[in-house]
């Protein structure tokens, strides 16, 4: 019990050290209007001294400098958990060797272009569990899908495999690898045990509220897709969100007739919202804000560790955006809204179809 104690006080204290590198919202405004010159007290605030004093050669090696940032954090924290808690915090961490997956699968059988190991994938260190070598010298989709059966993702590749053999898309494997790299989140945060176990849970099925409405919008409004074959490419149910209510939700002839049928509470939060962009914003600002709380005013450690995970992540993503913006010398407003499409309506709904 002892040892217990002692290892939550430390992870609890890592924590509240790691959760001082997170940029309010005015520091987080002020970055998306500030030139780069100025930035160096907003980066180093961000616990990114480096990228204050200079920025990286090109934006694939800024993309893997702050992916190494969030993998080594996640390491450090998860030598404080028990395996249970190790492998859940592994698992939401794996989107980055999805990401990779996804590249790969998409660069060889769609024909766009050669894959460079060296700038187009993320190098994992630690975290990594595949031969991704092995996956680039398949030569057809279904020889790659065969080769990950083999590996850690076989329980997402063989729904993905059949999701190709139905559609023959490869549109409709990565969703299926998502979808089930959700449920088996779901499956982690089950086996987890203690009094963070409702917080952590809680905190996952806020996120997969945002991830179900806005695929699911997307998937029928957008991509133009069935009502069947949206609802099947969906990630497990969330807080307020039930499987049954999003089977509901895709049976809708538009975003706006959606919106009616949300739950009560969700549809006043959404009611002003007249773009799937603006959904999505205010879907993560629900999730940013129930993540704060967890953070800020729970002492469930473990809950508290995947609460900074999340905002830590929603933060590097908006320094990517920025400086990935300014090493391409895109102009200010661009810069501002690809860190928040919000931050210019206009531009926002000129991205809608």
């Amino acid at each position: 019990m002892g040892a217990q104690v002692a290892t939550y006080a430390y992870l609890n204290t890592r924590v509240s050290l790691m959760a001082e590198q997170l940029l309010h919202r005015k520091q987080r405004e002020a970055l998306l209007e500030l030139p780069f010159q100025d930035m160096a007290p907003l980066l180093i605030q961000a616990g990114l001294p480096q990228l204050a004093r200079q920025l990286p050669d090109s934006p694939a090696d800024l993309e893997q400098f702050l992916a190494a940032t969030l993998i080594e954090e996640s390491i450090t924290l998860t030598r404080c958990m028990n395996s249970d808690e190790r492998k859940f915090i592994r698992h939401w961490m794996r989107r980055l060797e999805l990401i990779n997956l996804k590249f790969i699968l998409r660069s060889k059988f769609s024909g766009q272009q050669q894959i460079d190991h060296e700038q187009d994938l993320l190098n994992l260190g630690e975290l990594a569990s595949l031969n991704q070598q092995l996956l680039i010298d398949t030569d057809s989709a279904e020889e790659f899908l065969r080769q990950l059966q083999h590996t850690s993702y076989s329980n997402m590749a063989r729904p993905a495999r059949k999701a190709f053999e139905e559609h023959r898309s490869l549109f409709d494997v990565e969703a299926s690898l998502d979808a089930n790299y959700y449920a088996q989140l779901t499956r982690l945060v089950a086996a987890l045990k203690g009094e963070h176990k409702a917080q952590v849970e809680q905190l996952l099925h806020s996120w997969l509220d945002e991830i179900n409405l806005v695929s699911l919008l997307r998937f029928r409004f957008v991509y133009g897709l069935s009502a069947p074959h949206a609802y099947f490419l969906l990630a497990p149910g969330g807080k307020q969100l039930s499987l049954r209510t999003l089977q509901q939700l895709a049976q809708q002839d538009n975003v706006q007739d959606a919106i009616k049928q949300l739950p009560p509470v969700l549809h006043q939060q959404l009611a002003d919202a007249d773009s799937i962009e603006d959904i999505e914003q205010h879907m993560q600002q629900l999730v940013r804000t129930h993540a704060n709380q967890v953070l800020r005013k729970q002492h469930f450690d473990m809950a508290r560790a995947y609460a900074y995970m999340y905002l830590r992540e929603q933060q590097i993503q908006l320094i990517h955006a920025v400086l990935k913006g300014h090493l391409l010398g895109l102009n200010p407003d661009l810069i501002q809204f690809c860190g928040d499409p919000l931050a210019h309506p206009a531009l926002a709904r000129r991205e809608q179809p």
